[in-house]
């Protein structure tokens, strides 16, 4: 039990470490850890903690962690899987501050972080991709998910977003399938 607590704790650091961008652009390198890597988890039960997590307050990473040490260790594994993904941001924030004082103008530090944000987008739509890949596909699904996606764009609350897609979940459940004779 001791290993696994540590396991959580390195993987996640590993992760937080070398991945720049947030906790989205981190998904898809928990999911390789965990899913093909160490074979924690399949690739179904991972897509449930990020869908998960991103109804839950806070970061998506941080809280995908949580719920990842919770199901292998119980809390002390959500703590040893948070402070792995915690700690690396932390040292890397002091570090910046440190070092890079008086640098901010500086053309070459503009390149670098110019090309960390690009990578990090990409990271994060790999992670829309995947996601949308295994949840998008019935008519239902892509008219909410396109609804969805012009609220957002429309700058109306991505809350607002998730509580209309849950209404026409409940309606369409309700007098679709159940209407149709559908069972649960």
């Amino acid at each position: 039990m001791t290993k696994d607590f540590f396991r959580l704790f390195w993987s996640f650091f590993k992760i937080g470490f070398f991945t720049f961008g947030g906790g989205l652009a981190m998904i898809p390198f928990i999911e390789e850890e965990f899913t093909k890597k160490l074979r924690w988890l399949t690739s179904d039960e991972m897509s449930e903690l990020v869908l998960l997590s991103q109804s839950l307050p806070g970061v998506v990473a941080v809280n995908v962690s949580i719920l990842i040490g919770q199901k292998r260790a119980g809390v002390l594994g959500s703590v040893a899987a948070a402070l792995g993904t915690v700690l690396p941001a932390l040292l890397s924030i002091v570090l910046i501050l440190c070092l890079l004082r008086g640098f901010e103008d500086n053309r070459y530090v503009r390149m670098v972080f110019t090309g960390i944000k690009a990578a990090s987008a990409a990271l994060i739509l790999h992670t829309v991709w995947r996601l949308g890949r295994r949840i998008v596909g019935t008519t239902f699904a892509d008219i909410v998910a396109l609804g969805s996606f012009i609220m957002v764009s429309c700058d109306i609350s991505a809350g607002w977003a998730i509580v209309v897609g849950a209404l026409c979940g409940l309606v369409f459940y309700n007098f679709y399938i159940v209407g149709k004779g559908g069972r649960v």
